[in-house]
């Protein structure tokens, strides 16, 4: 219990700053972990947390011109309805997690089958991915995502530990530049309680978010992002309840194709792998738990923080907070990877640059993980 609050208490204070991803805390608890199970059941708890508190900084801290139009969580901050918008996306967060908890012996009689069954045409159904995803962004979607397949193919063999500096240079480091780059003035926020959605939508992002997931799973190298291209959902709310289960969503399932089928999809669950091995039933219900526990405190502490974030970011500057948090990536990548790191951050956050001064999501970037998988299952 201990070392599940532990990982929920990090997780929210890595969530409340951008660009502080999972993946370096899993790194130093590898470097620095006492007892093996501890500090597993603390990545649990840490992954889903920060997945919730993620909500935070994406509405307040992500505002710039590129991606005011596509992200509803940003239309919503500059009519001053910054803390629903966080609402929204913490109880996709929290439902999220319950259902797929719930689901969870369902998942454990399909994965085995359904990753058995298309394991002779993962590449094909990878590929075919991969083009529903690309391809509706069109021909700078392409190009994105080629130029981040290469820069990953290179990265990969190249420089220790590339993940970090790499998709912290796609997705963190790149974000943080548009927020030095851009003058957009956020209006005060209101704590209102006047947006609506319907039980329908609100079960149908849920479920739609569920399944997406599943359907990730079954192709390395997709993730959230990738998930939430291939649903399609209109209305704004109904969206920020989908993108916020996903994150948590992605915790819960990426637990049970560890114990079911022994398949690790992302950097907290890699580093559980490499502190104890394989999981047994039982050390299974203890990690989803701790999952669980970690994606409802941060719930709670994400409801009840929005509204004094939302007056703090009113007297600290975005800029200079999105400054301090670039020397925090710049200097991690250096201790991480080494020299070859910050020039892997660099090259990486100019890439990220470019999706979206041509118009394009960001989510194209992941091609720096999907092309070096597809040419090795190819």
């Amino acid at each position: 219990m201990f070392s599940a609050l532990l990982g929920a208490l990090v997780g929210i204070l890595a969530g409340l700053a951008p660009g502080f991803h999972t993946n370096l805390i899993a790194v130093f608890v590898l470097l620095f972990a006492g007892d093996a199970w501890s500090a597993s059941m603390f990545l649990a708890s840490l992954a889903a947390s920060r997945s919730v508190v993620d909500a935070l900084p994406t509405v307040f801290l992500g505002a710039s011109d590129d991606v005011l139009s596509i992200l509803p969580g940003h239309e919503l901050l500059l009519k001053g309805h910054g803390c629903e918008a966080v609402r929204f996306l913490v109880a996709g967060s929290f439902f999220g997690a319950v259902l797929s908890f719930i689901l969870a012996p369902a998942f454990l009689i399909a994965f085995p089958f359904l990753f058995s069954l298309s394991r002779p045409f993962i590449f094909w159904i990878l590929f075919s991915l991969v083009l529903a995803v690309v391809l509706p962004e069109g021909f700078f979607g392409v190009l994105v995502f080629i130029l981040s397949g290469f820069f990953g193919v290179l990265a990969l063999n190249s420089v220790r530990e590339p993940l970090f500096p790499m998709l912290s240079g796609l997705f963190g480091a790149s974000c943080l530049v548009l927020s030095l780059i851009d003058d957009v003035d956020v209006p005060p926020q209101y704590d209102s309680n006047i947006l609506r959605v319907s039980n329908f939508g609100l079960f149908s992002s849920l479920f739609s978010g569920v399944l997406a997931c599943c359907v990730m799973a079954l192709a390395p190298g997709l993730g959230p992002q990738q998930a939430a291209s291939l649903v399609r959902v209109k209305d704004r709310l109904e969206f920020l309840v989908l993108t916020g289960a996903l994150g948590t969503v992605d915790v819960v399932v990426s637990i049970v194709t560890f114990f079911s089928v022994g398949a690790t999809r992302n950097g907290a669950i890699v580093a559980i792998e490499s502190l104890v091995g394989m999981v047994d039933a039982r050390a299974f219900v203890v990690l989803l738990a701790c999952a669980l526990l970690g994606a409802s405190v941060s719930s709670i502490f994400v409801v009840w923080f929005s509204r004094f974030y939302s007056r703090l970011i009113e007297f600290v500057s975005i800029k200079w907070l999105s400054f301090a948090v670039i020397l925090l990536l710049v200097f991690s990548s250096l201790v991480i990877s080494g020299p070859l790191g910050v020039l892997v951050l660099f090259a990486g956050s100019a890439i990220g640059l470019l999706a979206p001064s041509c118009g394009v999501s960001r989510s194209n970037c992941m091609g720096c993980l999907l092309v070096p998988t597809l040419l090795f299952l190819f």
